[in-house]
């Protein structure tokens, strides 16, 4: 049974609060619930590619950090916007962003607020790029991009780092360690095909699909062959995902978004 908004709303944030206790409080444990962890060893092309983005399109502009979590993609935001304000569902979550804002040396650029992002307590037209990292699947998509569409200037512009679902070997990996996540995560990551629903609110949707044959690297991480071994399936990755269908089974996704609607 779908938990009613508000239960779902509270159930994620205890949820994530809990590892982050976990993480100072029992190693042990926190490693049985983030023992995914090890894949993104591979991740590095789509964060370069997440930060080069935003590099090109946030340089001098109002961010907002949609579901900023603990604040790192913020702070690393901040080094080239103009303003970073970041918003989570968790108290504790905002707590450390603004901790880690301040250790950093940005916090006079960066603002940490807890609020939930499916009613944003912002004036239309608030801000000129939306930045989303692995967010979307703890919400209901139409709320989030109902509420992207409307603080965002006209000609703002959006990405999303985002899981896929379409892969089904994933899928059953997900399937496998429902520790991992909450029910409501792994019913509602996203698909390639909601590209479809975000152009009801956006002019321009593009798609980049990331990590589908490196993944084949991660049993290598700690080995000194990992790097080299990675940077070659990465280049195959760049190759084969481009293709359509097979671009819809990698395992992350970057949607670009331009000119709200």
């Amino acid at each position: 049974m779908t938990p009613e908004p508000e239960a779902r709303k509270v159930e994620e944030a205890e949820f994530h609060d809990k590892l982050r206790g976990l993480y100072e409080t029992d190693p042990e444990r926190y490693a049985y619930f983030t023992s995914n962890k090890k894949f993104y060893s591979v991740v590095r092309s789509s964060d370069d590619f997440y930060y080069r983005w935003l590099r090109e399109n946030a340089t001098g502009k109002r961010v907002l950090d949609f579901g900023c979590g603990s604040g790192g993609s913020s702070i690393e935001t901040a080094r080239f916007a103009a303003q970073v304000t970041g918003i989570d569902i968790s108290p504790e979550a905002v707590r450390l962003a603004q901790e880690h804002a301040e250790a950093a040396g940005v916090s006079d650029k960066t603002r940490f607020l807890v609020m939930d992002a499916e009613a944003l307590d912002f004036e239309p037209a608030s801000f000129d790029v939306v930045s989303v990292r692995g967010v979307l699947h703890h919400m209901d998509l139409d709320a989030a991009l109902t509420q992207i569409h409307r603080v965002l200037a006209p000609g703002g512009k959006a990405i999303f780092l985002e899981a896929l679902a379409n892969n089904p070997i994933i899928q059953a990996y997900r399937r496998r360690t429902p520790q991992l996540r909450t029910a409501w995560e792994t019913e509602h990551i996203l698909h390639f095909e909601d590209a479809v629903k975000m152009r009801k609110y956006f002019r321009q949707v593009e798609v980049r699909s990331f990590h589908l044959v490196v993944l084949a690297a991660v049993p290598l991480r700690r080995t000194p062959v990992f790097e080299p071994v990675r940077n070659a399936l990465d280049a195959i990755d760049r190759a084969i995902l481009r293709v359509p269908g097979i671009r819809r089974q990698g395992w992350m996704a970057c949607f670009l978004l331009n000119d709200p609607i």
